[in-house]
């Protein structure tokens, strides 16, 4: 009998949160989804808006395990309406406005309204040669909503305030295994939870485990902060992507199809040696692609989960992805089945006493 593990997973439930809209602070829609997805799970949330699903453990003393994946987007809030009906936006998260002109964006109202518009600014024909070398600053870039004047946007109930979310299709590309969607960052990883909660509910599992779907991650990480605290881990693996470095634009050693990204370290984390050295022994042992990661910028959850209570194991199973923050980022669908078969076996493997020695190895290098 082939199991999910073995690459049989419900890929409609990555193409189904992709499509849903979700910036930073309007992520209902996605906890909603998982409401459906996982009802095997004891589901709650917390006054921030993340959802927690929990399945218990079935040892005499079971490990708490969080795997924490933001369901939050990058996109826009309304800034400022102009006379002639031009929406001027601002980001809620890191865009580049290199890559935003002419892209559809869809603005939400307060009454549930959804209009398509298209992000603009400066036309080619209208700028200098020197101009045309240089990125329009993210101030000058508008929605246009295709109406006449202010009147016809309050109309349609569009205020400041509003958010702005990035609308793009779901597809496989020439080769197949090669994903393109927009929010890959971080639904993929929310995908990932589902499935591993569902295969762990269709089989034993010692230790507790819970999908923290948090919210805000990309303005500050906050909902990790709160989620920590209900939860209470042992150990926490965030489960986010990283900047693959294979393209002629990009360069680390990070490549699509290679495995997933064990992150050593980012600029929000150092991952604890032992829970390294672990998730690597677990890779090998069960025949696990893997990459090792390390990053200058940026950080994910475990950045604030590894800082709470007295401390907490936390580091981040990450999803080498291009084009991060931008109406279409691309994947493989080999490194997604690799992530997924590790957070299973990890869930699995567990014991107090393997936790205990993740303990006594510390940050340190022999034992």
């Amino acid at each position: 009998m082939t199991t999910k593990a073995q690459g049989q997973v419900d890929w409609q439930v990555l193409s189904d949160l992709c499509c849903l809209p979700g910036v930073s602070g309007h992520e209902a829609g996605i906890r909603a989804y998982l409401d459906r997805q996982l009802t095997m799970c004891q589901q709650g949330t917390d006054p921030l808006g993340s959802g927690l699903y929990s399945l218990a453990g079935q040892s005499r003393s079971p490990l708490s395990l969080l795997f924490s994946t933001h369901m939050d987007e990058i996109g826009w809030v309304v800034r400022a309406i102009d006379e002639a009906g031009y929406v001027f936006i601002q980001e809620v998260g890191r865009s580049w406005s290199h890559t935003l002109l002419q892209q559809e964006a869809q603005v939400f109202t307060q009454d549930g309204r959804v209009y398509t518009g298209i992000l603009a600014g400066p036309q080619v024909h209208s700028l200098s040669p020197e101009q045309r070398q240089q990125v329009v600053p993210m101030d000058r870039v508008y929605l246009d909503l295709g109406v006449h004047n202010r009147d016809q946007v309050r109309a349609l109930g569009i205020e400041v305030g509003d958010w702005v979310c990035p609308v793009t299709t779901f597809q496989a590309l020439a080769n197949p295994d090669y994903l393109a969607a927009k929010a890959f960052d971080n639904r993929v990883s929310v995908a990932l939870g589902v499935w591993t909660m569902q295969d762990l509910a269709q089989g034993s599992c010692p230790n507790k485990v819970t999908l923290g779907a948090t919210v805000q991650e990309e303005v500050g990480l906050r909902g990790a902060r709160t989620v920590a605290q209900a939860v209470k881990p042992h150990i926490a693996l965030a489960v986010d992507t990283c900047l693959a470095g294979d393209t002629p634009a990009d360069h680390n050693p990070i490549k699509l199809g290679k495995g997933v990204s064990l992150t050593v370290a980012d600029n929000m984390t150092v991952t604890h040696r032992g829970l390294l050295r672990y998730l690597e022994g677990i890779c090998q042992r069960e025949g696990i692609p893997y990459q090792l990661g390390c990053f200058l910028d940026g950080g994910t959850d475990a950045g604030n989960i590894h800082k709470s209570q007295t401390g907490i194991l936390a580091t981040t199973l990450s999803l080498p992805m291009r084009y991060m923050h931008t109406h279409r980022g691309i994947l493989h669908r080999a490194d997604v089945l690799a992530a997924y078969r590790l957070m299973v076996a990890v869930a699995r493997d567990l014991t107090p006493a393997i936790y205990q020695q993740l303990l006594d190895q510390n940050y340190h290098y022999q034992v």
